[in-house]
């Protein structure tokens, strides 16, 4: 609907602030050849008169939609919701549109972000984990769409990757317990086919035996990454009698299931089991669960910025290995004690 009111342009902010069409457009592409006062001067003139760029004329000049999609298999948990904060961050500090699909996990398998590229209506794709197979992602490389995967390997050169230390991060939380005095470290694992379960169970077992301890199948437990898996995990290992002093959970949502599963069962934490985590999310804080700090915000910055450079710059992939790190709180703590505490959620 035509409301009458005329449309500003880039020649309008030009006059108004004393510069060339150019030079505005200049700063609204961020260019390093503009100097700061004239930078400045620029801005304010975009602000007091309200200029919107037209980005539908923008992208027929640069053949660009300054728009990225990202695939998530979940939005629950405290995971996603962080991975996806840090790449919508970096996304607008850049000038893109975050454009968000969900696909994979308990979905039925779909092809939606695969229909979106092949509509033209983003310039690239942050792929989380396996919400589109490695097969796909080789028929994407081909047609020339660039590709960011976050939390596992690329299956080619082609396609840039975001991954955890999962490996480094587990054998660093068994060496940790087994400092604590631990000596039968029970393990909550992720599910089977999970790249990131198999690498935190590989750690485990390596840990185990960096530290002379024995591999005990009885002390494994599948969880699912969620929290009800956890505290039936917990539950399992309880029921069939084995004793343990430690347990490593393969992720924080199922940890926290497992903790209230102990302290209902009587068993307090640390001073009968210490506990540890892997993610560090928010509510492991909350708890005071001590976990293996992923930086789980940076995983989602650094797979925008990288994706964005290799889009705007013609960067080549490449894959960049996010460290991890024990962050100690009460649940294995000397002289610690962690209460029943229920937090938010199913």
């Amino acid at each position: 609907m035509n409301t009458g009111k005329k449309r500003i342009t880039l020649e309008d902010v030009g006059k108004f602030c004393g510069v060339s069409r150019s030079t505005v457009s200049r700063v609204i592409n961020k260019s390093p050849l503009v100097n700061e006062e004239t930078r400045r001067r620029v801005e304010l003139a975009i602000k007091t008169l309200g200029y919107v760029p037209d980005f539908s004329a923008r992208s027929l000049m640069t053949r660009r939609t300054e728009t990225i999609a990202i695939s998530l298999p979940d939005i629950r948990g405290g995971f996603y919701p962080e991975v996806l904060g840090g790449a919508d961050e970096e996304a607008v500090r850049r000038g893109y549109l975050l454009l968000v699909v969900f696909q994979g996990s308990r979905r039925p398998r779909s092809h939606s972000l695969q229909r979106i590229i092949s509509y033209g209506r983003v310039d690239g794709a942050l792929v989380f984990g396996d919400t589109v197979p490695d097969q796909q992602l080789r028929l994407l490389s081909e047609s020339h769409v660039r590709v960011v995967r976050l939390a596992a390997p690329s299956p080619i050169p082609e396609i840039g990757s975001i991954v955890i230390d999962n490996f480094g991060g587990a054998l660093a939380a068994v060496r940790h317990l087994s400092q604590r005095g631990c000596r039968r470290i029970a393990f909550i694992s992720g599910p089977p086919g999970n790249r990131d379960a198999e690498e935190r169970r590989r750690g485990y077992q390596q840990g185990l035996q960096e530290c002379g301890l024995q591999f005990d199948e009885s002390l494994v437990a599948e969880g699912g990454f969620v929290r009800q898996g956890g505290a039936a995990a917990a539950r399992t290992l309880i029921d069939r009698g084995v004793d343990f002093d430690g347990l490593f959970v393969a992720n924080d949502e199922m940890a926290i299931g497992a903790v209230e599963t102990l302290l209902q069962a009587g068993i307090t934490i640390p001073q009968q089991v210490c506990v540890v985590g892997f993610d560090d999310i928010e509510l492991a804080r909350f708890v005071g669960l001590t976990t293996v700090h992923v930086p789980v915000r940076e995983i989602g910055m650094h797979g925008a910025r990288l994706l964005c450079e290799m889009i705007e710059q013609g960067r080549q992939p490449e894959t960049i290995t996010m460290p991890t790190r024990i962050i100690e709180r009460v649940s294995t703590a000397r002289g610690g004690s962690l209460s029943l505490v229920r937090p938010g959620g199913d």
